[in-house]
Order: C-alpha cells, then sequence, then structure tokens
C-alpha cells in the first residue's frame, strides 16, 4: 500500500475510537499501520506520514468546534494539534525491539505535550481516553496516560513480533474474567441532575435572558427526597448579585425547595466574568464558591487577541474570565465531592489535585454551544476514562447532554437523552483512597517515557562506533 495512503487509513482509524463510532480497536489498528508505515523510512518522509495521519485523525475528530464559528477556526485547531502529532516522525523507526520503544515513548510523550502546551495545552483526543470499554481494570493502575502507553507499545510490537498479540488479547480478556463482587455500602448520597436544556443551541444560548434559569426550574422535580440537587455549567445564565430579576426567581424556587443546590453561575466581577459553581443551602444562602480554574483558552479568555479577531469575528465576543486559584471541597451529611467544570477533565495533574480524598466527583458542563455535534459524546468518553483512572463515580450534569451517571469503571449506569429536558436520580456510591494511577503526575510520566526513549537510543550509538 502506498505509505501515505497507509498514514490516511492510520489516522482515520485512530479517529474512529472516538464519538460518534466509539470503535475501540481502531485506535490500536491505526497505531499498528502507523508503525509499520514509518519503519526504515528517511526523516521527510516519516514527518510527511505522520503529519497525515494526524490530519486524517484529527479533522475529523474536532469537527465539532466549526459549528457555529465556521471552518477557519477548526482547521487552524486541527492543523496545529496535526503539527504536534507530526514529530512522531522525528525519531528513525526499525523493526525491531528499540523502534517500538522509540514509537511508543514518543506517541505519549507528544500526547502528554499537546495536554500542557500552548496556552495551557488541548488534550483532547488522546487515545488512553478510548479503551475504558475493553481495559477499565487497567485504568486504576495505568490511568489514560499509561493505557495510551500500553496501547501504542503493543500496537507497535504486533508489527514486530505477532506473537505479542496474544499477549494484548490476554490483557484484554481478563476484563472479562467472573470477579467477585465487592460488598456495596448500604449507605449513599442521593442526587437529582437536571438537564434543563435551552432554547436556543449555540453561542446566544442565553440571548434571553433568564431563560436557562426558568427552564432548570421547570425541569427540577418538586416533592423529592435527595441529599444534593446539581444544575449544569451556566444553568443560572445571569448573575443573580446583579440582576433582581434572577435573585428573585432564585428567592421563589428556594421558597419551594428543602434541597441545597450546586449551579454554574456566570457571575460578574470589577476584573471580569467568572464561571463558578455555587452550592446553595436550602434557604438560598450561598455556603460555597468554587470558580473555575484552568479555563479554556479561545473560549473563555483570548490569547494573541489582535490575530484572533483578525482571523474570527467570534473572538471579539469572548470575554476574558477571571480564573479561580484552588479548589473548594463540598461536604454534605458526611459526604465529600468536588466539581470540575466542563474541559476542567483534560489536564491530568489537575483532576487528580481535585479529586484527591474525594468521595465522589462532579463534571457540570455545557455543551449547548456545541450544538449537535458529537463533542458531548466525546467529552463523556474523556469524563469515563477518568472515572475508571480515578476509582470514582461521577455524576456528570449538562445543560443538553449527555447527563449521566458513571460508576468507578466508567460504565455509565444511567443517562438523559441528548437535549431531554429532564432530570436524572442517581444514587452515588463512595469510593474511599486514592487509585494508583491518581498518585503518577504528568512529571513523572515525562521522565519514563525520556527514558524509553533514552534506552532505544542506545543501541543504535554503541552498535554505531
Amino acid at each position: 500500500m502506498i505509505p501515505n495512503l497507509k498514514a490516511f487509513l492510520a489516522g482515520v482509524l485512530i479517529w474512529s475510537g472516538f464519538a460518534p463510532l466509539e470503535f475501540w480497536p481502531g485506535p490500536i489498528l491505526g497505531l499498528s499501520i502507523l508503525f509499520s508505515s514509518l519503519i526504515d523510512r528517511k526523516l521527510t518522509d516519516r514527518l510527511i506520514i505522520s503529519l497525515i495521519a494526524g490530519l486524517s485523525s484529527f479533522l475529523p475528530m474536532l469537527h465539532w468546534s466549526s459549528t457555529y464559528v465556521g471552518a477557519l477556526p477548526w482547521l487552524i485547531l486541527a492543523i496545529g494539534q496535526s503539527f504536534f502529532f507530526m514529530l512522531i516522525g522525528l525519531l528513525p523507526i526499525k523493526k525491531n525491539l528499540a523502534g517500538v520503544f522509540s514509537f511508543a515513548g514518543a506517541f505519549v510523550l507528544i500526547e502528554l505535550l499537546r495536554m500542557k502546551a500552548p496556552f495551557g495545552g488541548f488534550g483532547w483526543g488522546r487515545v488512553g481516553f478510548t479503551q475504558v470499554d475493553p481495559l477499565s481494570h487497567l485504568y486504576p493502575f495505568l490511568g489514560v496516560t499509561g493505557v495510551s502507553l500500553l496501547i501504542s507499545f503493543f500496537a507497535a510490537a504486533a508489527i514486530w513480533r505477532r506473537k505479542s498479540i496474544v499477549v494484548f488479547l490476554v490483557l484484554i480478556l481478563t476484563s472479562f474474567v467472573p470477579t467477585a463482587n465487592a460488598q456495596k455500602s448500604s449507605d449513599s448520597f442521593k442526587i437529582i441532575a437536571v438537564q434543563g436544556g435551552v432554547d436556543e443551541l449555540g453561542f446566544d444560548f442565553n440571548d434571553n435572558p433568564m431563560r436557562v434559569l426558568e427552564r432548570h426550574i421547570q425541569a427540577t422535580p418538586t416533592d423529592i427526597e435527595a441529599d444534593l440537587i446539581i444544575w449544569p455549567e451556566n444553568s443560572i445564565d445571569v448573575d443573580p448579585a446583579k440582576y433582581k430579576a434572577a435573585a428573585q426567581k432564585l428567592s421563589e424556587y428556594f421558597a419551594n425547595s428543602e434541597v441545597p443546590l450546586l449551579a454554574g453561575v456566570v457571575e460578574q466581577s470589577p476584573l471580569g466574568p467568572k464561571n463558578s459553581s455555587l452550592l446553595y443551602t436550602a434557604n438560598g444562602d450561598i455556603a460555597l464558591r468554587y470558580v473555575k480554574q484552568d479555563l479554556a483558552p479561545f473560549g473563555e479568555y483570548m490569547p494573541v487577541r489582535k490575530l484572533a479577531e483578525s482571523i474570527s469575528s467570534y473572538a471579539k465576543q469572548v470575554n476574558d474570565f477571571v480564573p479561580g486559584t484552588r479548589f473548594q471541597n463540598v461536604e454534605l451529611n458526611n459526604w465529600t465531592m468536588q466539581s470540575f467544570i466542563c474541559f476542567e477533565i483534560l489536564d491530568d495533574d489537575h483532576v487528580k489535585k481535585g479529586a484527591q480524598g474525594m468521595d465522589f466527583l462532579i463534571a457540570q458542563t455545557n455543551n449547548a454551544t456545541f450544538g449537535k455535534s458529537s463533542q458531548a459524546a466525546q467529552q463523556l468518553q474523556i469524563t469515563r476514562a477518568r472515572a475508571a483512572e480515578l476509582k470514582k463515580e461521577f455524576s456528570v450534569v449538562s445543560t443538553t447532554g449527555f447527563t449521566a451517571h458513571l460508576s468507578n469503571t466508567g460504565e455509565i449506569l444511567q443517562e438523559l437523552n441528548q437535549f431531554e429536558s429532564s432530570s436524572l436520580a442517581m444514587n452515588m456510591q463512595r469510593s474511599v483512597g486514592q487509585s494508583w494511577a491518581a498518585q503518577l503526575s504528568t512529571t513523572q510520566w515525562v521522565i519514563l517515557t525520556l527514558l524509553m526513549l533514552v534506552l532505544s537510543v542506545l543501541p543504535r550509538y554503541r552498535y554505531s562506533r
């Protein structure tokens, strides 16, 4: 097969692991084809092959970023990520064990680089997010990064030594071996997660002030027994401290409620807007405020603003949000939980820090700005991987979907249909302690992958002397 055609097929197969297809064998097959395409190629060819694979993966995967802003921002994002992917071709690849180590080490190092840089990084599209179904039992030990390393290693090893396929199949099959059911605690924490929806999908979802708030009030059931009600990110779309009408609506809501509420609020401050998660007591007082720390570049603040505005007029609509400085744990009824807001689930270190000591975790998000694209389903995939990695249950609450209850193995226990205005009752189970993977930092993984690269280069250096 023509190398460039193989590279294109490799990228498509890698993309197929993500929503809407969610074909988990795809990334494994894609990485195998990519490795075979790079063997014994000169530097220029390796870079071109890797770039083509990156483009054929990121262009369809990130198409959701063009939903309401046009093709140019999408192309810039996808091509930029593909240039990172191209760096896989920097090291020479041989059909031997050193080549396998080189490929796997370089692949994971580049995934970590994308997660951290530039502008705080964008870790979307990591292969470790696609393997929860076959390898959920390995996530607490290896984590998202370790699963990416495992997948890329065995994908390359399958080309070098076909017997390695058997070893990898054994790892997959162990997930289907019956095990003794763990004793579930009779103690549980009941959540009512509300997916109120919006009148209009897109960046103008809150053009009619207070409609998102009204919809979430309407979708919240009354006369319920629960420990906590959760509304998603941006569910209170105007700051009640600034708008009397919003404050009045909330006052009327709390007059008929006896349950604390955790809600996403866009707050205004002298320095700029804040993307906050506020815990309201049953009588409507603010008991806790968590301000999103890991802001999304080009969505919640605008790097290189002049350049961005010259590329897209939508950049002018982006106000620079004020980031928070620390986590704020929610403590209710002897239970402790932490919320991550939207894209905060992308960064390994941020998620692991916030999960420390928590009984379960919450993901509040607003997917209305991406319409009917695959973005929401891909984000749910990412959160499933986090649940398995951290060995903690997740309550995922979205404005438009997908609102879901995830087990501590990443399994979807309950889920609301996308765009359905409704609520979901979840009985959360307590998870004590930290998984082994949750204790490994990005720095430690970088050291490990660099060591792999050094070990793969040393034999070549020794025999070239």
